[in-house]
């Protein structure tokens, strides 16, 4: 095995062979490479002095295309739909095992909890060793001002109770709203007993209902209520990945397909409730159904760099936004030029393998350990041996 197969099997996510489908991890990479672009275009925007507000005319091209806003956000929630549909669907097909319960919900627990808490109190304490204050002061003078915006990170209620306040770590924001899809979908799951036919037709209603009320009521609370249909869109794809189905196409045609699917979810603007909303979803459908059944596409997105980049996208996640904030404010002193392009590239060029490489860090020693669905039993039994061990090694004993 030579060094890049090596660094492979290192890096890549702990999971069984039939769940591991290289194509979602590229996929996974490419929402995670859409926000954190997206953040790094935030900063460079707001921190650079350029002479104006939002770059010129001329530079729409990049600009549109880095502002993305929650568009790699909604890319991770339809991955979420489809990962956690899988199971239930292949165990209404009598193709898998009944999903258990109290496995489900444990296995959650125990794969997102430790990264989740570990990151939100760093965030937590760096804001306010970062802002001049010493351990000593940190309960008194902070309990009343970030304390509680930590404590209700913590049970993923920060969309709810403090709304229009960011949370110790912005960015925690979806994962709220994933914790919701995770606690729905056991029930969710019941359109998997329905016929084909009848589960497109209901999810596809649902779907579009769900859009035209959002807007209609337009609630200024984040809930899985705003972004249901994405995850939905996940069952969708489940139907399409178990059939095994291959699309019937022109040489090049999916090649063609799939650039201009990447190019509109690339330069959709969802920020207003326009026609490109009805038109981002299906969009969204079929670039992932390229993805997952045709050749060209398959091969594209289960390319090794992809998948392991995206495989760490958990980690990339938690950390990157802090990572901008904290080494950016160190580094945007060394701008070298108030050209749109070439001073977003130059900070980029900066950030991105910061982040990468402690995103990487963390992966590898807190994020993929977690991946093995035995880690607390194991750690338990290590404990012991270490306390056994000590015990024994004690004089007298």
């Amino acid at each position: 095995m030579d060094v890049k197969d090596r660094l492979y099997f290192i890096f890549r996510r702990k999971t069984n062979t039939l769940s591991f489908i290289p194509q979602i991890d590229g996929l996974r990479f490419v929402a995670i490479a859409m926000v954190v672009l997206y953040h790094v275009n935030i900063f460079v925007t707001n921190k650079v002095p350029f002479d104006f507000t939002r770059p010129a005319p001329d530079y729409w091209w990049m600009f549109q295309f880095l502002d993305s806003d929650r568009k790699g956000v909604l890319l991770f929630f339809v991955i979420s739909g489809f990962i956690l549909a899988l199971p239930f669907a292949r165990a209404a097909r009598k193709e898998g095992k009944p999903v258990e319960m109290k496995r489900y919900f444990l296995r959650r627990l125990t794969r997102l909890e430790p990264p989740y808490f570990l990151t939100m109190i760093a965030s937590y304490l760096g804001i306010i060793l970062l802002k001049g204050h010493g351990f000593a002061e940190l309960l008194n003078r902070t309990f009343t001002g970030l304390f509680p915006s930590l404590a209700v990170s913590l049970v993923y209620m920060h969309n709810v109770i403090f709304p229009h306040n960011l949370s110790v770590n912005p960015v925690a924001w979806s994962l709220e709203i994933e914790i919701q899809f995770y606690i729905l979908m056991p029930l969710l799951a019941v359109v998997f007993k329905f016929t084909a036919r009848t589960r497109w037709l209901l999810l596809a209603t649902v779907m579009a209902g769900f859009i035209f009320f959002q807007h209609l009521l337009q609630p200024g609370v984040y809930t899985l209520f705003n972004y249901i249909q994405y995850f939905l869109l996940g069952f969708l794809l489940v139907d399409v990945y178990l059939s095994n189905y291959k699309p019937k196409l022109f040489p090049g045609a999916s090649i063609i397909i799939g650039i201009l699917c990447l190019a509109f979810i690339g330069y959709a603007d969802l920020r207003q409730f326009n026609y490109q909303e009805y038109v981002f979803v299906p969009v969204i459908f079929i670039f992932y159904v390229l993805a997952l059944t045709d050749g060209f596409w398959k091969r594209v997105f289960s390319f090794r760099l992809l998948t392991v980049i995206g495989g760490m996208c958990y980690s990339i996640y938690l950390l990157h936004y802090n990572i901008i904030a904290v080494v950016g404010n160190r580094t945007i002193f060394f701008n070298v030029t108030q050209n749109y392009p070439l001073a977003y590239l130059w900070h980029a060029a900066i950030l991105l393998p910061i982040i990468l490489l402690v995103s990487g860090v963390f992966y590898l020693l807190i994020e993929r350990p977690c991946m093995d669905k035995d880690w607390p039993k194991k750690l338990w039994q290590y404990v012991n041996r270490l306390v056994g061990r000590n015990v024994a090694e004690q004089p007298g004993i």
